[in-house]
């Protein structure tokens, strides 16, 4: 084992027997590069008893009450130790190899405070079902999640590792965040000025099934919304980069809905387009119009 000792994993899970003991497994396979430390929310199934079947010297099984993963995810990385650190869910599996590859780059990578990967989907019985890269590189592409983080270039969370340096910079995974606390964590990495970069490698595998938390697309998607405005105003990104996605923003608020007040007719495009003239910095707007203007020129040439 290098000198820097292990790659430490948390692993937020309840009442997940149901695949806690294949994830278990990945991590058990890495040998001596990992440990683990599992945050149980007080399960009612056979979660605990897995977890302690599993358990070497050196890992930690903890069952106690919590408000939910972020707030287990705070107490484990409170406790859990390591200078190398991440965390994996209960459904998914690490790849072989991947920690002793995880730990051996921050030791020749001294500069480099996050790393992240490549990702295998699998199904709910571990069949590989694609591949995922994502490339983000800087706080600009983070929180640009019109044309980036949304364009199949996001960072999916098992892929992601970093220094325990970076986190106590950063702080704590903020609790009023459900769904997209890590996506909230990786911009607030950026904005404390983290030096990230990408491996080849495959590093973990995401399970795909029904029952996970990250099926709920449009209550992370306005998680993630509302995390861009808040940390928009203070990006040091640009006035061209902070207006374009301010625009996409309350532009995403027309589409969804949301600027009619209840029980009143909802306002034509072209009207909003003039009360909010600052829609036209968004890419959306802008294809939208060249759409329309397209479909009018054939009607105007037939009728001429």
């Amino acid at each position: 084992m290098s000198m820097g000792g292990p790659l430490v994993l948390a692993v937020p899970v309840f009442n997940g027997e149901r695949f806690l003991g294949a994830t278990l497994e990945s991590l058990n396979a890495q040998g001596a590069a990992v440990r683990w430390w599992l945050q149980d929310g007080g399960s009612k199934d056979g979660t605990v008893e897995i977890a302690q079947r599993y358990a070497r010297p050196g890992d930690t099984v903890v069952s106690e009450r919590d408000s939910g993963q972020t707030d287990a995810l705070n107490r484990a990385f409170h406790k859990m130790g390591g200078s190398i650190i991440g965390f994996l869910n209960g459904d998914d599996l690490l790849a072989s190899g991947a920690a002793e590859r995880v730990v051996r780059y921050f030791e020749e990578h001294p500069e480099i405070d996050l790393i992240h990967g490549s990702v295998e989907w699998i199904d709910e019985s571990g069949e590989i079902t694609g591949r995922h890269r994502g490339r983000i590189t800087s706080l600009a592409e983070v929180l640009n999640i019109y044309d980036v983080w949304w364009r199949e270039r996001q960072w999916v969370q098992p892929e992601v590792f970093f220094r325990r340096s970076l986190f106590d910079r950063v702080g704590n995974f903020d609790t009023q965040w459900h769904l997209a606390f890590d996506y909230d964590f990786w911009v607030r990495c950026f904005l404390a000025g983290a030096r990230v970069a990408r491996v080849p490698e495959v590093i973990a595998r995401f399970r795909l099934h029904g029952a996970q938390k990250s099926t709920a697309a449009e209550r992370a998607a306005d998680e993630i919304r509302a995390i861009v405005r808040q940390h928009l105003p203070k990006a040091p990104i640009g006035w061209w980069r902070r207006s374009k996605l301010k625009a996409a923003l309350d532009y995403d608020e027309y589409q969804l809905g949301r600027t009619t007040p209840a029980g009143t007719r909802r306002r034509s495009f072209s009207t909003m387009l003039l009360q909010h003239p600052h829609w036209l910095l968004a890419t959306e707007v802008r294809r939208r119009i060249q759409s329309s203007l397209a479909k009018s020129i054939p009607f105007r040439r037939r009728r001429a």
